[in-house]
């Protein structure tokens, strides 16, 4: 992959890490660390060695949002090319075809917000907040994904206040999954998203088209199409190596899953 400027990337055990990286302006985004996010996330999209994206910061700082000093006197087109960039990589991040998780360290203003509600999953370290803050500048937040977190009510709350939450409020109304202990954010992130990455990039996409899709279907068409999804899986070959596979296991004892519970 392309070196950048603002943007650190890796694969390992099947997790594409994109980790924003311009501590200078808080990892916020301005014109190349949208180009950089975007150019990555094409990059893995049909990579088989990725099945799984990790985006995250450090353990002070996720993204404080826009970069709004390069919108400042600015004229109308490049403004508008602007606005046109974040929603391309919104779209990008929003509709990914694997799974992606965003690990939020620190304040997380307005868009640096937005870019982990649009992530499957969002683990938070404890001293993350979360603000739809735009309101603050005359501009508004992004509702979609925050309702479809944590219901209308408190969507609109946040939406129309720009009040921050802490992390603890975050993880009680469903904005986040888990809150983990300060300086243990990477290592806790990356556990999970290897237990995802092992599926293989095969699996993945299937299970993350399924999760895209299924929710805006009423509940008949989407069983119908989930058992569609399910038939055409087991005619795979992944499927007869992973069910002997899953067989040998259950019959000495060593489930993974069993083997997870307990260490929890």
């Amino acid at each position: 992959m392309a070196e950048h400027q603002y943007l650190r990337t890796a694969v390992e055990d099947g997790v594409g890490i994109l980790q924003l990286d311009h501590p200078g302006k808080r990892n916020a985004l301005g014109w190349e660390l949208h180009e950089e996010v975007i150019a990555a996330l094409e990059a893995w999209a049909y990579d088989d060695e990725v099945a799984c994206v990790l985006l995250i910061g450090d353990e002070d700082i996720f993204c404080a949002g826009w970069a709004l000093d390069v919108l400042q006197g600015t004229s109308d087109a490049d403004r508008t090319r602007f606005t046109d960039l974040a929603l391309r990589l919104m779209v990008a991040l929003y509709d990914y075809r694997k799974p992606t998780i965003a690990a939020v360290a620190g304040v997380a203003p307005g868009y640096g917000m937005d870019l982990a509600t649009m992530c499957d999953i969002t683990i938070a370290s404890e001293n993350a907040a979360f603000g739809s803050t735009q309101v603050k500048y005359a501009m508004n937040g992004f509702y979609h994904a925050l309702q479809r977190r944590v219901g209308a009510q408190r969507a609109r709350r946040m939406f129309f206040t720009g009040d921050p939450i802490d992390a603890q409020e975050a993880l009680r109304v469903g904005l986040v999954d888990e809150v983990v202990p300060v300086g243990q954010l990477r290592e806790s992130a990356l556990r999970l998203a290897r237990q995802i990455g092992e599926h293989g990039a095969e699996l993945t996409t299937v299970l993350k088209e399924v999760a895209l899709r299924a929710g805006h279907m009423d509940h008949v068409a989407a069983t119908a199409y989930e058992l569609r999804v399910t038939h055409d899986l087991v005619q795979r070959g992944l499927f007869t190596r992973r069910i002997a596979e899953g067989l040998d296991r259950l019959r000495a004892g060593t489930s993974k899953a069993t083997e997870r519970l307990a260490r929890r």
